[in-house]
């Protein structure tokens, strides 16, 4: 038994070793983490609170498994600048668990922080639309300006020129 996992724990390492897919145990995951607890053993009501109103963004960190995870990226930096408010709060107001319970539930507290953090998983989505409705609007212009060519054109050459080509005969221009 101790022979076959030897040979299994060796199997990965080599030349047909597959790169490590980032999964769940990401390493941002982990970072966040490790850096959110290091506050908590030296400032402990910023690392609270660090830990509290990022919450969102730990929770889009693991459900967004798109390559890039620019959801989550867009989740981390809005959680962050609505959290920014109530950490400087925080810090102004004294740094204890006492101005921690002030701080965390008013307005500018938690609260901000999880609806800037909904404004940043919906902004990816409501982007592509976003694009899609820009790229529409171009094309309707361009389809506009087309038709008044086409209508100078017409009154030039009358109304040959919604005629099709028939491609015998005709010499091939450019345009």
């Amino acid at each position: 038994m101790a022979r076959s996992s030897a040979l299994t724990s060796d199997s990965g390492k080599g030349k047909g070793r597959k790169p490590q897919e980032s999964g769940r145990g990401s390493l941002g995951f982990w970072a966040l983490g490790v850096a959110t607890g290091a506050l908590i053993g030296v400032a402990l009501p910023t690392g609270l609170l660090l830990a509290l109103g990022l919450a969102p963004s730990a929770l889009a960190l693991l459900a967004d498994a798109s390559r890039g995870r620019w959801t989550a990226r867009t989740v981390l930096v809005f959680n962050l600048a609505g959290l920014a408010p109530a950490l400087r709060s925080l810090w102004m107001e004294g740094h204890t668990l006492g101005a921690l319970a002030g701080v965390a539930f008013r307005f500018d507290g938690l609260p901000l922080a999880y609806a800037a953090a909904a404004f940043g998983a919906a902004l990816p989505l409501v982007a592509s639309w976003a694009v899609l409705a820009v790229l529409e609007a171009r094309a309707a212009l361009q389809v506009a300006q087309l038709e008044q060519r086409r209508a100078a054109l017409r009154e030039t050459w009358g109304d040959a020129v919604d005629e099709p080509a028939s491609g015998q005969g005709q010499p091939q221009g450019s345009s």
